[in-house]
């Protein structure tokens, strides 16, 4: 089979997975239905990452890269709306193309630091791969902060209230 199997066990379940909600608090998203991207181009979009306007679709599809420096439109909250049929593979967080989305604008959201974190730290994307970043070097900054610290590899919490 292609796929891993679980490798450490503990005492506890994980706080979190990349792009769950923090807590039960009002998400708010664009107004309008997106899809993700499906060009010829176009690669899936991963959840707990930022999301731009696709250029050569901008009023409907959204993509997890652009070129320039923009300001993402949203982040991509983890949605259990796509199952993975083939048993015989790992499920991904990823959204596949031509998907329908719901891109958040604000809310408390959980992601992988990449870097240590302090609360009130500011939240970059990755123009290249769309992925939450604690480190401003060639990334875009977004309207989210840090609500809680960590360190690399911890997961910590983002918010934009």
């Amino acid at each position: 089979m292609a796929f891993s199997y679980q490798k450490d066990v503990a005492l506890k379940n994980k706080d979190a997975i990349q792009g769950d909600r923090a807590n039960n608090q009002e998400v708010i998203y664009a107004p309008t239905n997106f899809t993700v991207a499906s060009g010829a181009t176009a690669v899936a979009v991963k959840v707990g990452g930022f999301v731009w306007r696709d250029a050569t679709n901008p009023a409907t599809q959204v993509a997890a890269s652009t070129i320039g420096t923009d300001k993402p439109l949203g982040f991509m909250e983890r949605v259990q709306n796509f199952p993975n049929y083939n048993i015989n593979t790992e499920g991904t967080l990823e959204i596949p193309k031509g998907s329908e989305v719901n891109v958040a604008v604000k809310g408390d959201f959980f992601v992988a630091a990449d870097a240590s974190v302090s609360v009130g730290d500011t939240v970059y994307a990755d123009p290249t791969t769309g992925a939450a970043s604690f480190i401003g070097t060639n990334k875009t900054a977004t309207d989210f902060k840090a609500f809680t610290s960590g360190s690399s590899g911890d997961m910590v919490i983002i918010t934009t209230r």
